[in-house]
């Protein structure tokens, strides 16, 4: 079955920068779809998680906040996602990217 999800920009993330009533008042939702039959090797898992982050890194370049912000608005959309599908090999590799992510931070 096909999972359509839909969500606005974080809120925290908004907030934090001053804009959660430009937000509020664009109500941009972001849309992500995927069909967690097809979510059948770690492959397909790869290929829609790099998806859902290039989606959510264009959805929130188009909302009107600072490009500081926008990696968090990303993370943000992204973690609600993976949540929302419910997925194991998902939410592994999910996982999995965040704690690279933050060493890879921590290092530098």
């Amino acid at each position: 079955m096909k999972h359509l999800i839909k969500t606005v920009a974080a809120a925290s993330v908004l907030a934090s920068a001053g804009l959660f009533a430009v937000s509020a008042q664009q109500s941009q939702e972001f849309t992500f779809a995927v069909d967690r039959a097809e979510l059948t090797s770690e492959q397909a898992v790869r290929v829609a998680y790099q998806r859902l982050n290039v989606e959510a890194q264009r959805y929130c370049e188009a909302l009107a906040i600072e490009s500081s912000e926008q990696a968090y608005c990303r993370a943000d959309v992204v973690e609600h996602v993976v949540g929302a599908v419910s997925h194991e090999g998902l939410s592994d590799l999910h996982i999995e990217r965040t704690r690279e992510a933050r060493y890879v931070a921590d290092r530098g």
